[in-house]
């Protein structure tokens, strides 16, 4: 990866550049990621639930909705990579040097949100 990078915390108005350079297909990737977990841990929707509560379910996609990086949350990202040009990421693709920038989910055993770039 000859391209520098560092790590950067963005917050909800200031918006992350896409890292392939298409808002909506970088965009989807993350969507489709949090769609595909959500299929897998909850296929008959009755899995999950927000505390307790049957009649609130919540999925483990939802639990992390907006959240992109350590210390995310009320609007802010967190910090995720910015490589020289400045686009935002989380994660590498495997070759061709893609990156993508997915959301966190909810991760049952450290009872938190996590993703590829935790610094915690």
């Amino acid at each position: 990866m000859g391209r520098s990078h560092r790590v950067h915390g963005g917050r909800g108005d200031e918006g992350a550049d896409p890292p392939n350079g298409d808002m909506g297909v970088d965009g989807m990737i993350s969507v489709i990621g949090h769609e595909l977990a959500v299929l897998t841990t909850n296929p008959l929707v009755n899995a999950w639930y927000a505390g307790e509560d049957p009649t609130a379910p919540t999925e483990i996609g939802d639990l992390c909705e907006g959240l992109y990086g350590t210390g995310g949350g009320g609007g802010y990202i967190g910090m995720v990579i910015k490589d020289g040009e400045g686009k935002s990421y989380n994660m590498n693709g495997k070759g061709g040097g893609r990156r993508f920038l997915v959301q966190w989910l909810w991760s049952p055993v450290l009872k938190a949100c996590a993703g590829p770039n935790a610094l915690d």
